[in-house]
């Protein structure tokens, strides 16, 4: 089998339906072309104002190893937003490195890239046609963007030129320049309700957003739409076809530039293949709905009537039903509940490999973690170590299912995914994104679909990730609280709570005839380090002592600190008498050595008394400890003594 080309997609915000249509396009290229596509997409716009949130979805666009990719696809209008347009800038940077790799920017050019643009024209003037030729209308209004902004003029532009060629004008009082966005839409129609203007025959709008400003307010008023006025939108949204007046709109050619950006790639990099271009039908663009007067197309309403509805139950039966997993079908598993009860981290990892089935469709889904992701003293942000490990393999194509640490697949990060190169029969989807807890990084997911398996990237995967971010941070704090109960935070050795809890496991997995062996060792002349060089350096003596107790430590013993300068080391198992004086010189001999390594202006010292007792289940351990203490008091008077001789 040769070698499967892979494109590499640059969005952001993907279920916006924007990105859906360009997908479509490039998904539909790639099936031709039997090409893999990896797209790595935050969940959200970059200008999103949670600042630490966008920071940990960017920070995804770290992960692309451009030596694993063909060709590189860039959405410019979704890769900006944040400050000076930061992450598009450090990605061109990047790519900088990678002259020879295929590179095209969507319809707004960036410096180094192939422009593949979209030729809206045609779509602009149907919209004019449609007005004045199907529904007779002349005195008309067109709403656009920014003053200045060149896709608005280019957009007005073409509207008054059609406008023009049918014997036509607009007054330029009815050339509103607003901002793409509803607020625009709605102030307009508070200028006709108040009288300031005349209400036209008929509002040409630059964008469904602007549009739904338009109907919302003029609902409110005595103008009715589409009797009084006729409203027609540009996006072809989902909002706009599901408003209480259906939205008549027009779906932009964004499915035809994707088609051209993957063409373009095919053209760089298989510079002998045949190119089989996507045709469209602009007359397919218009989506008839009550807001010019045409019939509505249910099946259209509908569809996007779902794809925005919030169901609290389905039909269980049908089995297609459940490949269709929608918000309602989410939030009524009440998965989150299930992530959030988890007790421990293993719980936690298994219980997201349970709750995967709420991904469907999809061939593979993994999740990638960094390797220490429990510790949460490491603090990355920006991007990602050297190795990742799988601790979720979700399969329902007959590929590798599994879950835990104990199953995890560790990988060079460099790789991206272990199981990216496997050969498969036909090319698909490879959907990267962030997972993190305010920026804070854990890992990423990787969702394997069709190339042209509905639903894409949508907002029941948006928030199925939100749950496993929250979920793993909980299980984090959780594990860092279960830790801090039975550890010492400033050496890491055992309090006297965890000295308890592991005691009594030691002692019922101990073996008839088995020891107990104790030692107290508590650091000399802590007092006159802290009062003469400072409490930084004592701390640093009671680290010392720790250190060398641990170093001196069996497997099958336990060190505890116990307050203060005093230690405890404990054990069960086969001892004998001479262990007392004999692990005493060791950590003697150890400690000395250790003293002088530091090359300190004072010697840091510890007293120590062991005790042995031959059944370790006829003896209390606070008896045992206080039998060693004193030994560790005698230990040290004696070594007074010698000083002051």
């Amino acid at each position: 089998m040769r070698k499967r080309k892979r494109i590499g997609l640059f969005v952001s915000y993907p279920e916006m339906v924007h990105v859906r249509r360009i997908m479509d396009g490039i998904m539909t290229q790639c099936k031709k072309y039997d090409y893999d596509l990896c797209v790595f997409a935050p969940s959200t716009h970059l200008s999103f104002p949670h600042a630490n949130y966008v920071k940990g979805e960017e920070n995804i666009f770290e992960l692309a190893n451009f030596d694993e990719l063909d060709g590189v696809i860039i959405d410019y209008s979704t890769m900006t937003g944040d400050t000076e347009n930061y992450t598009l800038h450090k990605l061109m940077k990047r790519l900088e490195q990678y002259p020879e790799l295929p590179k095209c920017s969507l319809e707004i050019p960036i410096e180094g890239t192939k422009l593949i643009e979209t030729d809206n024209s045609e779509v602009f003037r149907e919209m004019a046609r449609h007005v004045i030729e199907v529904h007779g209308k002349k005195k008309l209004c067109i709403l656009t963007g920014p003053k200045d902004n060149p896709v608005a003029e280019e957009r007005l532009r073409i509207f008054l030129d059609e406008i023009h060629k049918h014997g036509l004008t607009v007054p330029p009082e009815y050339i509103i320049y607003g901002d793409f966005w509803y607020y625009c839409g709605d102030a307009l129609a508070r200028r006709f309700m108040s009288g300031e203007l005349e209400t036209p025959e008929a509002i040409l709008c630059a964008s469904d957003s602007m549009a739904i400003g338009v109907m919302d307010r003029l609902r409110k008023s005595d103008i009715r739409i589409p009797e009084d006025v006729v409203i027609i939108g540009y996006d072809a949204t989902d909002e706009g076809a599901v408003n209480q007046i259906p939205l008549s709109s027009y779906d932009p050619s964004e499915t035809q530039m994707g088609a051209d950006a993957v063409d373009y790639v095919r053209s760089c990099i298989e510079p002998d293949a045949a190119l089989d271009p996507l045709q469209r039908d602009v007359k397919n663009n218009f989506h008839p709905g009550g807001s010019c007067g045409c019939q509505t197309d249910p099946t259209y309403a509908m569809k996007n009537f779902r794809n925005m509805l919030y169901l609290s139950s389905y039909n269980h039966a049908d089995e297609d039903e459940g490949r269709d997993v929608g918000i309602g079908t989410l939030m009524e598993s009440y998965a989150l509940e299930g992530f959030t009860a988890s007790k421990t981290a293993a719980e936690c990892i298994k219980n997201i490999f349970d709750y995967s089935d709420l991904l469907n469709p999809f061939y593979n889904f993994y999740l990638c973690l960094k390797q220490n992701w429990l510790d949460m003293d490491d603090d990355v942000t920006v991007g990602y170590p050297d190795k990742m490990s799988v601790y979720v393999a979700v399969s329902t194509v007959g590929g590798p299912s599994y879950f835990g640490e104990e199953e995890a697949v560790t990988f060079q990060t460099t790789r991206m995914l272990p199981y990216l190169k496997e050969e498969r029969e036909k090319a698909s989807v490879f959907y990267f994104s962030p997972v993190h807890f305010d920026g804070t990084l854990l890992g990423y997911a990787v969702l394997n679909r069709d190339l042209c398996e509905h639903p894409r990237l949508n907002v029941v995967y948006r928030n199925w990730l939100r749950y496993i971010n929250n979920a793993l941070e909980m299980t984090r704090s959780k594990e860092r609280l279960q830790t801090l109960s039975v550890r010492d935070e400033m050496t890491g050795a055992y309090n006297r709570r965890g000295m308890y809890e592991l005691y009594r496991a030691m002692l019922a997995d101990a073996q008839e005839g088995d020891a107990l062996f104790v030692s107290v060792v508590d650091m000399d002349g802590l007092k006159y380090v802290n009062d003469t060089f400072g409490h930084s350096e004592g701390d640093l003596g009671i680290k010392t002592v720790c250190t060398v107790l641990t170093s001196v430590a069996r497997e099958n013993e336990i060190c505890v600190r116990s307050g203060g300068d005093e230690f405890f080391l404990i054990g069960i198992g086969k001892y004998g008498r001479e262990d007392e004086a004999g692990r005493a010189s060791e950590f003697s001999e150890a400690i000395a050595k250790r003293s002088d390594m530091l090359a300190k202006p004072y010697k840091v010292s510890a007293s120590i008394g062991c005790a042995v007792f031959d059944d370790c289940k006829k003896v209390s351990l606070d008896n045992a400890l206080s039998e060693a203490d004193e030994r560790m008091y005698r230990y040290k008077v004696r070594n007074r003594r010698h000083r002051s001789v």
